[in-house]
């Protein structure tokens, strides 16, 4: 595939950089509802000698009638095709709220349900569980997370996510009882303001959380990179709805529907305002809205990956992009993945 221009540039500019550590192994993200990879997406994979899937398998929250425990989201893998000879890491968001009263009962059945749900996807020696735990959550959801050690096989690894806030803070926020952590150096921007930050990644923003960050972080941490966008409605000066991307610009910039104010300074997400009533990712859009869309560029993700070189990154670690079915656009060849594979590492 031919690369769009700028990427033959960043590839001519780190190609010949040495690492003098192990190199990061590739994996993506899957967090479709259904799931089917396609050859073009499984050739990506190949072609970039990723092996490692994450494969979200179940999202998790509170009944907003009942208040009960449950999930909101199961995933169907509709094709196995594809997956052959891949390694399947099956992974759990759950909801900060799951955790703000959970009893001792609830936090055993809940071990115990997501243990079989996981058994359903196949072999396995490694979970991932998604949860941006608060100060107020944090002790339940790492009791949950020592429940689970008590159901799961011996052997198997259980890792969890790092947000950057709690990368930067351990001592305040606390470290997971795990066996590993996968940092998400991204959305560093706040999604409620309707600033023309880049909210998904935003180079200032994320060196916030890496000066004065301790040496060393209690337990071995992968890294996952994004390769998302999203568009943030704003309704009356609030935020009303997230889009995730990839969005029709095209077609937005041809129909007359939207008016377009570019971003003045480099990164910045694009304003878009609303002239009429118009569908947008399924939602009703009404003449007055805002729309703040944020996308990850190739350079960007380049600007990610240097900053990416000043974490505490275990020896073996995994780069984890998020996620895979945006991977194979255009802009992102495995090529250019590589590349900034190897640039953390630099």
């Amino acid at each position: 595939m031919k690369l769009p221009f700028i990427a033959t540039i960043l590839l001519a500019l780190f190609a010949c950089s040495s690492h003098s550590k192990k190199p990061l192994e590739p994996a993506f993200f899957c967090w479709e509802t259904t799931l089917s990879i396609t050859p073009d997406e499984r050739s990506l994979q190949d072609s970039l000698g990723c092996k490692k899937l994450y494969i979200k398998i179940l999202d998790i929250g509170l009944n907003p009638d009942s208040g009960e425990i449950e999930p909101y989201s199961r995933t169907e893998m509709s094709d196995s095709t594809e997956l052959k000879g891949l390694k399947i890491i099956p992974t759990i968001f759950i909801t900060n709220e799951v955790f703000q009263n959970i009893s001792e009962e609830k936090t055993v059945w809940l071990a115990g349900k997501i243990t079989a749900a996981a058994a359903i996807t196949g072999a396995f020696d490694e979970l991932l569980f998604d949860c941006d735990w608060t100060s107020t959550t944090r002790d339940a959801f790492f009791h949950f997370l020592k429940k689970m050690r008590e159901k799961l096989p011996p052997g198997i690894r259980i890792s969890a996510t790092i947000r950057l806030h709690q990368y930067k803070s351990p001592q305040k926020t606390g470290v997971p009882p795990v066996d590993r952590g996968m940092l998400m150096f991204y959305n560093t921007g706040d999604v409620d303001r309707e600033s023309e930050q880049n909210t998904i990644f935003y180079p200032d923003d994320a060196l916030k959380y890496l000066d004065g960050t301790p040496k060393n972080y209690p337990i071995p941490l992968d890294l996952a990179l994004p390769l998302f966008s999203w568009g943030l409605v704003f309704r009356e000066g609030e935020l009303w709805k997230i889009v995730p991307g990839p969005l029709p610009i095209v077609e937005m910039r041809s129909n007359g529907k939207y008016i377009e104010s570019p971003g003045t300074e480099p990164f910045a997400s694009r304003l878009w305002e609303v002239k009429a009533g118009t569908f947008l990712g399924g939602h009703y859009l009404r003449p007055g809205d805002h729309l703040r869309i944020s996308e990850i560029s190739p350079v960007l993700l380049f600007k990610a990956a240097n900053l990416a070189q000043k974490l505490d990154l275990a020896d073996d670690a995994t780069l984890a992009f998020f996620h895979l079915n945006i991977a194979r656009s255009a802009h992102f060849s495995a090529q250019l993945l590589d590349i900034v594979c190897k640039t953390v590492r630099k």
